[in-house]
């Protein structure tokens, strides 16, 4: 079990879970090179090396404030919906196509409605004429 300490002094910060990780891992000792994949010693090592890493990334506190999620379900979501939209049973896209679709949904989406914007400024420049090409 993970002993947590504090050595920042803010709750739920990375500090703590590695400095916690670097305890157990001296507990433990360094990975061995007959060690399993799945040994205590290998995983708290992958898992210091990750947090590491990525622990600049791991500001969750600040995300909190700003009402950012703490979740991927939102992007794992969009990409279900993708999925069933675009590469749905019976459907062959082109990638202009694909790309056509995916940019009319983003507009749909949009808090600034460039699409609502786009149908207001045709309406407004109809001038009941039908333009027909002039042949060569």
């Amino acid at each position: 079990m993970l002993r947590a300490v504090d050595p920042v002094g803010v709750a739920g910060s990375v500090g703590r879970v590695l400095e916690a990780l670097r305890q157990r891992q001296a507990e433990l000792g360094a990975p061995q090179e007959g060690d399993a994949e799945t040994h205590p010693r290998q995983v708290v090592a992958r898992a210091l090396t990750y947090l590491g890493n990525n622990a600049g990334r791991m500001q969750y506190d600040a995300y909190r404030r700003q009402g950012l999620p703490m979740t991927s379900s939102y992007v794992e979501s969009a990409v279900k919906q993708f999925n069933q939209r675009v590469k749905g049973t019976e459907k062959f896209w082109s990638a202009e196509g694909a790309e056509a679709i995916l940019q009319l949904r983003a507009d749909h989406l949009s808090e600034d409605q460039p699409l609502e914007a786009f149908w207001q400024r045709r309406q407004a420049a109809a001038s009941g004429q039908r333009p027909y090409r002039r042949a060569s």
